[in-house]
């Protein structure tokens, strides 16, 4: 990368503690490349919005099996239920943390790469 500009070892610092930190991506519109961040982001959230959604379907089930009368107030069948359900995953929320680790990683290394 030749053509590239330098980038003070504070500025590296910042937009790494960023991108590892707060959110893949988020560094690189501290060095001034929005489109790279975005190609962090976009995956990002996709997958997080997908896996909150998905958590957030498993907790309502319970809570309604909690509230029938169904699953009583143990928790140690609660955590069994949890198990169950945890052990039913699709491929999908597989792929989805997938994504999200492969973000943070790609994300931080590319922030590495551009501030060299």
């Amino acid at each position: 990368m030749s053509g590239s500009p330098s980038f003070p070892r504070n500025k590296r610092t910042q937009a790494l503690l960023l991108s590892g930190l707060v959110f893949p991506g988020s560094g690189h519109f501290l060095l001034k490349r929005p489109l790279r961040a975005c190609l962090y982001i976009l995956p990002t959230l996709a997958a997080l919005l997908f896996v909150l959604r998905d958590i957030m379907a498993r907790t309502d089930q319970l809570m309604d099996q909690i509230n029938s009368g169904a699953l009583p107030l143990d928790p140690q069948l609660i955590l069994e239920k949890v198990q169950a359900l945890s052990a039913s995953d699709g491929s999908a929320m597989g792929i989805a943390v997938w994504v999200l680790v492969a973000c943070w990683i790609a994300s931080l290394i590319d922030t590495v790469l551009l501030t060299r």
